[in-house]
């Protein structure tokens, strides 16, 4: 394979278009190598072949003196035609994150520039000389921003978002080195970690904390031996730590894989304890899944449903052994545990693994023998000393089973026996509340959320501040819980501070998810009426004004059953994603709107927009409007009926765009709604 031909397979495969904008590691070695020429090649490659193709590839376009040069400038080039295309420099930085994977990582050896740019040199064939190669402090450090720009302004994250950070000490070499720390497939472990420490989107955990919790956590479970080794190395740790805290800036509460796509958790689920097990697995919330595709099986997912059980593809399902199912929408895994704290499960009907003990909930716990004191001690120390060990139930050897495990309180447990323990490496968190579907932490005014404050050890009483307000000084022996809705009664976004952990959230008055819906009060648009989309019935007294009615607004419960005119029509749809308006003739043009004035002066509304003046001023009548997220979700839909000259100036702006977008832009997988499907097939095929 040539040049070219590396970096087209590496970005197809590090860059594919993925379900979810999530960071992306050029996590490059020689075995990724083998794999991506056996693919291109058909042919089967073996690990010295890969590498020395992959060298020849390089050695002919980065040589001589100045041996960035040729790439720096057909990045350039690259750049001032707008990024098109595949960025010309993946394959040179590609091999910068492989020199960093076969760096010198003995105990006597530093991390650093002789031990980076000696295997940097021999892949490149850069034998002259030592050290740092001319050029490469300039001009790698800014492919690495070329590539940050293409995948954030170019891409707008559809291919993911940039990873490559700096090293505290290593400035020019830490790009890459942040690349060599994890694989894709370590993205998994990483949000598994912040799932179990109760981790919410939008949550700041200094990095010291993060890396203590996560050498914690890689303590109970069983994570890659590069995240292993990563934990080991003094010089890695650094870089490891701001990886964490990147993983959680971009955390969705839930776990993704290197390709986006959501990591559902599977649970053990047994009927007391004992034989035959099988596994269940949760569906979070705020994942849409309407079907699985397991084993060549299309399994529906009932609309709603929290827990699905599954059937395993062992009918000899075992404790203690790591499941893994791929589904066409998410990846489904079990760990392997030496422990599993059981709940019974009233939406499963069995017993199911949860990842902690619940304060005055009953538990079942199986654990391996070599740890069965262990579990008995810590169980004690939780305030539960009714355990007792079934002796009916058949459990597999090596494997003991306690039933009538009922916390009453946290312990300092740590280890395999850790799960035991209630709130067992959780953060502080918020709990309850009447939080609204759809808000980010945004609960209604009156029933503000509790704050649940783990055990901590002793003389370390955690600092906790509301709206900087310190509250007095807690010690904390077991898990506590603080009424926040005592404390808080005010519209707006408030702040919690637990240490150095920092928890916001949002109480409103009211909240309509779907502005599409019925909405309480919109403002008239022009010198018309707008359309009132309200399904209140006409009851309403006209003179009974309601006092939250802002000052030149209408309400369809005003009207009463006083003779009105038909009002226009008036549409409105979320912003978000690429929006075109589709015409006759293959005409097309993107459209750019703003949210106008009068939407954005209502309250938790400002993500609607209006397309009906941007619609009045296109040379030509918009019959479809398509709208393509950043995921590459395509919807479309019948364009409104626009009266000719009846709006003001438009709310943003639009552009024409060529007939090879239009064939660019319905060639893809379109979603349609069934009322209006024969309409759309009619419009592809020119009628």
């Amino acid at each position: 394979m040539d040049y070219d031909a590396w970096n087209r397979a590496l970005a197809e495969h590090f860059f594919a278009i993925r379900e979810a904008a999530a960071p992306v590691y050029l996590s490059v070695d020689d075995a990724l190598l083998a794999d991506l020429l056996a693919s291109q090649t058909k042919a089967a490659a073996t690990l010295p072949a890969a590498a020395c193709d992959f060298r020849a590839a390089l050695r002919s376009v980065v040589f001589g003196r100045n041996p960035f040069d040729g790439v720096a400038s057909r990045a350039r080039q690259w750049r001032r035609q707008g990024g098109i295309g595949t960025p010309p420099f993946i394959a040179v930085l590609a091999a910068t994150v492989l020199a960093a994977s076969r760096m010198n990582r003995s105990e006597n050896t530093v991390v650093g520039r002789f031990s980076y740019y000696g295997p940097l040199r021999e892949l490149l064939g850069l034998h002259e000389g030592s050290g740092m190669p001319d050029g490469y402090d300039v001009i790698v450090p800014t492919l690495w921003d070329h590539l940050k720009w293409w995948l954030t302004e170019r891409e707008r994250g559809r291919r993911g978002l940039p990873s490559a950070i700096p090293h505290p000490t290593q400035v020019n070499i830490g790009w890459s080195l942040s690349q060599a720390v994890l694989v894709g497939s370590d993205r998994v472990q990483v949000g598994l970690f912040l799932s179990t420490i109760g981790a919410q989107p939008g949550d700041t955990v200094p990095e010291t904390e993060l890396l203590a919790r996560f050498q914690e956590w890689v303590r109970l479970n069983r994570p890659s031996p590069r995240i292993q080794r990563a934990l080991a190395s003094p010089q890695l740790r650094p870089i490891l730590a701001s990886i964490l805290q990147q993983e959680l800036t971009h955390y969705d509460g839930l776990p993704r894989n290197a390709a986006g796509l959501p990591h559902v958790p599977l649970s053990l689920t047994t009927e007391a304890g004992g034989f035959p097990y099988g596994i269940a697995a949760r569906i979070p919330s705020h994942v849409r899944l309407t079907s699985l595709s397991l084993n060549g099986d299309v399994i529906t997912v009932p609309p709603g449903a929290q827990w699905l059980p599954l059937a395993p593809p062992d009918s000899k399902l075992a404790p203690g052994s790591a499941l893994e199912l791929t589904a066409a929408a998410a990846t489904l895994t079990l760990p392997a545990r030496d422990l599993y704290v059981l709940q019974a499960n009233e939406l499963v009907g069995r017993w199911t693994s949860v990842t902690t003990a619940e304060v005055g909930v009953p538990h079942r716990v199986l654990v391996k023998n070599a740890y069965a004191a262990q579990a008995e001690a810590a169980m004690l120390a939780c305030g539960s000393a009714a355990v007792r060990r079934p002796r009916r139930v058949q459990v597999p050897p090596g494997w003991t089973l306690f039933s009538g495990y009922t916390p009453t309180r946290s312990a300092p447990v740590s280890g395999v026996v850790g799960p035991l323990a209630p709130l067992h490496q959780q953060l502080a968190r918020l709990s309850g509340g009447l939080r609204i579907e759809g808000g980010r932490q945004t609960y209604l005014l009156g029933y503000a959320p509790d704050l649940v404050l783990p055990a901590t050890p002793d003389g370390h009483p955690p600092t906790v501040t509301v709206n900087g307000i310190p509250l007095p000084p807690l010690h904390l022996d077991a898990p506590d819980t603080i009424r926040l809705a005592d404390l808080v009664q005010s519209v707006g976004e408030h702040q919690i501070q637990v240490g150095n952990r920092k928890l916001t959230f949002a109480l409103v008055e009211r909240y309509r998810e779907n502005v599409a819906l019925p909405v309480l009060a919109l403002p008239p648009r022009n010198k018309k009426l707008a359309t009132i989309p309200s399904k209140i019935r006409d009851t309403a007294d006209r003179s009974a004004r309601t006092p939250w009615l802002p000052a030149g607004h209408l309400s369809g419960s005003f009207f009463g059953g006083s003779p009105r005119d038909p009002l226009p029509s008036m549409s409105l749809m979320r912003i978000g994603g690429s929006i075109y308006a589709l015409g006759k003739n293959r005409r097309v043009a993107q459209l750019v709107p703003q949210v106008p004035s009068w939407i954005a002066a209502m309250d938790h509304v400002p993500h609607a927009i209006d397309i009906e003046p941007l619609l009045d001023v296109l040379p030509f009548q918009a019959l479809w409007v398509l709208q393509v997220t950043s995921s590459q979700n395509a919807r479309v839909r019948r364009a409104p009926a626009v009266q000719s000259h009846s709006h003001g100036a438009p709310s943003g702006s639009w552009k024409s765009l060529s007939r090879a977008d239009w064939d660019r832009l319905t060639s893809g997988n379109i979603t349609v709604p069934a009322t209006c499907a024969q309409g759309w097939t009619d419009y592809m095929s020119g009628k």
